[in-house]
């Protein structure tokens, strides 16, 4: 894990400032080149929410420190109607998603799985694209209230 279970950044400052000090923590340890952008949108979710997504970016980031050999990662945040969308998107190495998905216990990893339960509890879908030589994108779409502001988690 890159941080920790629940920073005291995240609930004193925010979604968007709890993962700007976790990518600034891995250019600083990694030398990784990743960029923030829509980062004014990440306020549009509940706290609960915000606790929840923060954990699938951080999960996603740590996935591709570890076996993407990316050169570059972008992590993005926007509002498309009344949703909320996170994408974290590497130009690494990619892999196979069906391999992944069918053969993770014998991996010993339970990376993905856990995003999809952790977006599940926000009522979030979660989307993760990736071929062989063609970097991973994962997708987080997670809908919003009419005040624009995600209703607690279930």
């Amino acid at each position: 894990m890159l941080f920790t279970l629940r920073p005291l950044v995240l609930e004193t400052q925010g979604l968007t400032a709890a993962v700007e000090t976790v990518i600034t923590r891995l250019r600083e340890s990694d030398g990784m080149n990743i960029k923030l952008s829509g980062g004014e949108n990440g306020d549009l979710l509940a706290e609960s929410a915000q606790s929840v997504v923060f954990s699938i970016v951080e999960e996603a980031l740590g996935n591709a420190r570890k076996y993407a050999e990316a050169e570059q990662i972008v992590v993005r945040f926007w509002r498309e109607d009344n949703l909320f969308v996170v994408m974290i998107k590497d130009n690494g190495k990619g892999f196979d998603v069906q391999d992944v998905n069918s053969d993770y216990s014998s991996r010993g990893s339970l990376g993905m799985i856990n995003m999809r339960e952790r977006a599940d509890r926000i009522d979030g879908s979660l989307k993760l694209e990736s071929a062989l030589g063609q970097g991973t994108t994962v997708t987080l779409v997670v809908p919003l209230d009419k005040h624009g502001r995600r209703v607690s988690m279930r």
